[in-house]
């Protein structure tokens, strides 16, 4: 019996050093992408300063929308001070969606964003879904576009269930309604260039129609590749 009781407080014990490991390295993952502005992402202006997505070759296997049916009630900087996304609203625990296929690379609370997740595309994009009520996906999962992520809340800073969804590039956010059109739940099938200014800002263009006939056949597959699924 006492040989019994010294096994299971063996495993207790083993047990709980297991799960506040989990604890600490998903502490750790969240850390590190607020201090680093998401380094690990591939680097889109790693070989020169501007890069093109053309979304006018994606089919509707490789975007959504991520919150069907839902409109903004708080746009990219609007009346707050630093607001990064554009906040949209559907109702309690609605499917959130996955913008574009790709590696999930945070996963959990983050202060103010409440449960968040954010995803690192073929596209060189990132984006970001947070206040959710529920996260459905775990660091290093592949989704795909359209996959269900999570279900939107009000955790965090927030007073009414929503999604604060951001796009941006290596960390710095931009105005989501740049390459999504929030009224009509689409995504602008345009060809946009991505250019990183001698002062460290970003410039979105579209192409002009010179630079749209020379868009090589290959830019589908490079920025619309869809990425292996993994299990989670």
């Amino acid at each position: 019996m006492k040989n019994f009781c010294i096994h299971t407080l063996i495993l207790l014990f083993m047990s709980a050093a297991l799960t506040a490991r989990a604890q600490d390295e998903e502490k750790a993952d969240i850390d590190e992408w607020q201090t680093l502005k998401v380094e690990a992402a591939r680097d889109p202006f790693e070989k020169k300063n501007q890069f093109t997505i053309n979304f006018r070759n994606y089919t509707v296997e490789e975007w959504a929308y991520p919150l069907p049916g839902a409109h903004v009630i708080s746009p990219f900087g609007g009346a707050r001070a630093h607001h990064a996304g554009t906040d949209i609203k559907t109702c309690p625990n609605d499917s959130v969606h996955a913008a574009f296929a790709g590696e999930v690379i945070l996963s959990g609370p983050h202060y103010g964003y409440g449960n968040c997740i954010v995803i690192r595309h073929a596209n060189g994009l990132e984006t970001l879904y947070s206040h959710n009520s529920k996260n459905l996906v775990k660091v290093g999962r592949w989704v795909q576009a359209g996959e269900v992520i999570a279900l939107t809340g009000r955790t965090g800073r927030a007073t009414t269930e929503h999604v604060h969804f951001e796009t941006r590039i290596r960390g710095k956010a931009f105005d989501s309604s740049s390459i999504f059109d929030h009224d009509r739940n689409q995504l602008r099938k345009d060809i946009f260039v991505f250019e990183k200014m001698p002062n460290g800002t970003l410039r979105i263009s579209k192409a002009e129609k010179s630079q749209e006939a020379k868009e090589p056949a290959k830019e589908k597959a490079k920025n619309g590749a869809t990425q292996p699924t993994h299990n989670q």
